[in-house]
């Protein structure tokens, strides 16, 4: 590995690691035809299309998933409101009930009052 011409390292690894790759990229190339690689280069693009699709699902099932936890949130929102508002509405008809049944306090009526002789 040590060149005498080449003094640098990291450039006569760069020189090493070149060589290897034409090395493998031509013994390839005799291996294999043009419908070989076409056919590697087809089943390549299957594989990355499939991971593709598998991991766009992925994110669309849990966007879907965080999307029916807001809306049942919010329903168990407006479902305790709805009882809130309901709960006041009861006391506010309790009260006006109870001001009708006794307008001036609950042992006066009118006809005590009227009938008196004092």
């Amino acid at each position: 590995m040590n060149n005498p011409y080449i003094n640098d390292v990291a450039t006569q690894k760069g020189f090493t690691l070149s060589a290897y790759i034409s090395s493998l990229m031509s013994t390839l190339g005799g291996a294999f035809t043009m419908d070989k690689v076409a056919m590697l280069i087809g089943v390549l693009l299957a594989f990355l299309t499939f991971l593709g699709n598998f991991a766009y699902q992925e994110f669309r099932r849990q966007r879907e998933r965080r999307k029916e936890q807001r809306e049942r949130l919010q329903e168990e929102k407006d479902e305790k409101r709805k009882q809130e508002l309901h709960a006041a509405d009861m006391q506010l008809k309790a009260a006006l009930l109870k001001q009708v049944e006794h307008p001036n306090g609950p042992h006066s009526t009118i006809t005590t009052r009227a009938c008196s002789t004092e």
